[in-house]
Order: C-alpha cells, then sequence, then structure tokens
C-alpha cells in the first residue's frame, strides 16, 4: 500500500505533502519516532552543565522541507475537529493505519488545547504538535512499509 494512502486519514496531509515526507527514502532506516522527529529537526536544544538541563529551540536538523510542511499541518489541529478525513473517492487505505490516523487526529487536538490552557505560546505550541505529527507520520509509514 502507498504510503501516502495510509497517510490521507490524517488533517491536512494531501496527497503531495505525502509524497514529500516518502521523498526521502524509507521509515524503517529510523529506530523509533523521537529519532525520526529528531531527524525532522523538530526536537528542542539541549544546554545542560552538571545538575542544570535547559532546553532552547528547535534544532532545524534534517530536510527544511518536511519541517516546513509537518509544522505549516499542524496550524490546523488548532480549530479542526477530532475526526479524521474521509478518504478520497477510489482510495481504501489498510484499516488499521486508518485507526491510528484517527487516533492520531484526536491526540493532536487534545494535545494542542491542552498546551493552549496551560498558557504557552501559540507558536511554541504549533512546533510542539508539529513534533508529536512528526511521531505519528513515521509509525504510519512504517506501517505501510510493513503492508
Amino acid at each position: 500500500m502507498p504510503f501516502y494512502e495510509a497517510l490521507s486519514p490524517q488533517r491536512d496531509i494531501s496527497h503531495n505533502s505525502a509524497r514529500r515526507h516518502t521523498a526521502d527514502g524509507r521509515f524503517s532506516i529510523q529506530s523509533n519516532a523521537r529519532s525520526f522527529a529528531a531527524w525532522v529537526g523538530l526536537t528542542p536544544s539541549e544546554h545542560s552543565s552538571g545538575e542544570s538541563d535547559r532546553r532552547g529551540a528547535i534544532t532545524k536538523a534534517g530536510n527544511k522541507h518536511l519541517r516546513k510542511a509537518l509544522v505549516e499541518a499542524a496550524w490546523h489541529y488548532l480549530t479542526c475537529s477530532g475526526r479524521p478525513k474521509e478518504p478520497a473517492r477510489g482510495q481504501a487505505p489498510d484499516p488499521g493505519a486508518r485507526r491510528h490516523a484517527a487516533k492520531g487526529v484526536r491526540r493532536l487536538v487534545e494535545r494542542r488545547e491542552a498546551l493552549l490552557a496551560r498558557g504557552v505560546h501559540n507558536n511554541k505550541a504549533n512546533v510542539a504538535t508539529a513534533r508529536e505529527l512528526a511521531c505519528w507520520v513515521w509509525a504510519v509509514g512504517l506501517m505501510a512499509e510493513e503492508a
């Protein structure tokens, strides 16, 4: 099953965006979702010394086009419902990947709302949502590779 069909139930991920995600190769290269988010450059930098542990801005390592696409897609979780979008006509994504994507949509909407309720700045909440979206993209991509 093509990856872009598996990812299509995710909010604001079009065929073009999904193809951009697959342009870099296989998802199985990354050992876990955290390393994929780090590879994209959506993890915070760290300045540690002794017992002090400070987190800074995102690292911006890796593919800037993929990072930008994920950050732009994350803005849509601010106003969307917790339902996944319907597949396009003629599309039949894997039911397991579709369930996983639906769970991801609900989780991302809830996470975004929780961050904003805590008073986190809108841009910072968006990047945190984009990082979690990257983890879900990795998981769905891995499911599509294995299918």
